[in-house]
């Protein structure tokens, strides 16, 4: 009788530990996550880039569903200070005229030159490739277009995608784009 009383005891001993280190956890948690991020220096050279760098060093924005514009706020590449020339053609656009355009340009095929800014490859069968021209607007999600295709793009490289653009897709878990290329090939 007294060995079952001391694994009893010895049971609810450690579960009392377990909750205990949980709750600590949680609390630390919390109290971690309402705490701002230290500022950094304010920018010398006064471009839009060093702004925000300063404003939250190294911290994405948190967004909720109803404030993502451009893409999943989870997968949405940071604005990059990148000048490209507009791609040539009937079907080219610029990254903003895209998403401005976006309702009545669903469905056609689209061509837009950008640098690569971010290469997811190998996703739900495919390469999500983050393409950037300098137009848009960073505080609104439009800056940065993303475009899947089964070629490959390397980080860095200006490229023209083509492809059939879609509004609004949703492909479920978060992952919602108000504009996306899909399809897409890829010219350098």
């Amino acid at each position: 009788m007294s060995t079952r009383f001391f694994l009893q005891a010895l049971f609810f001993t450690s579960l009392s530990l377990c909750v205990l280190q949980f709750s600590v956890a949680a609390h630390a948690e919390a109290a971690a996550s309402t705490k701002e991020p230290p500022r950094a220096a304010a920018s010398t050279d006064g471009s839009f880039n060093e702004a925000v760098k300063a404003e939250t060093p190294g911290v994405a924005p948190k967004l909720t569903p109803q404030q993502v514009s451009g893409g999943s706020a989870a997968a949405m590449a940071p604005f990059a200070e990148v000048k490209v020339e507009k791609a040539v053609g009937d079907n080219a656009y610029t990254v903003q005229e895209i998403f401005s355009k976006k309702k009545e340009l669903a469905g056609k095929i689209v061509q837009v030159r950008g640098k690569v800014v971010k290469y997811n490859p190998g996703i739900m069968g495919r390469n999500w490739i983050h393409i950037q021209d300098g137009s848009g607007d960073p505080l609104q999600n439009t800056h940065d277009l993303v475009a899947t295709s089964t070629e490959e793009a390397v980080v860095g490289d200006v490229v023209t995608v083509q492809g059939k653009l879609t509004a609004d897709k949703d492909f479920g878990a978060g992952y919602s784009y108000t504009a996306i290329i899909e399809e897409a090939k890829i010219k350098k």
